[in-house]
């Protein structure tokens, strides 16, 4: 049985907000939105990931290494001496922690501009 294109066009938004509601915007790991979720990633760690302090930086490095940190932290029992961030990443699905380390790890360590000698 098929359905007259009015009636797929009554149902495409429905199967549009079911599918959305289920995960979150930045899931989808769109350039401008995963950019605006790490971007409170630079609280701590520095604008783009790039630290300028004793805090990680997270640009460039690997990110299998990332995502496994990222996962440690958000486990029951997170690694010893974990300050904040066990409990940041307990509000992020496993989606989420993925399109994280994948964009920091896009992220070159050093700043254009330095690059440039700027």
């Amino acid at each position: 049985m098929s359905l007259s294109l009015v009636g797929r066009l009554l149902i495409a938004p429905a199967v549009l907000a079911a599918s959305s509601a289920a995960a979150p915007l930045w899931a989808s790991s769109t350039t401008l939105d995963i950019k605006v979720v790490a971007s409170s990633c630079a609280n701590c760690h520095g604008p783009d990931g790039r630290s300028t302090t004793i805090i990680p930086s997270l640009a460039g490095r690997p990110e299998a290494a990332l995502l496994e940190q990222l996962r440690a932290f958000a486990s029951e029992t997170p690694p010893a001496g974990t300050t904040i961030m066990s409990r940041l990443v307990k509000g992020y699905q496993d989606a989420d922690l993925e399109a994280l380390a994948r964009y920091f790890s896009e992220v070159s360590p050093t700043p254009r501009s330095a690059v440039q000698g700027r």
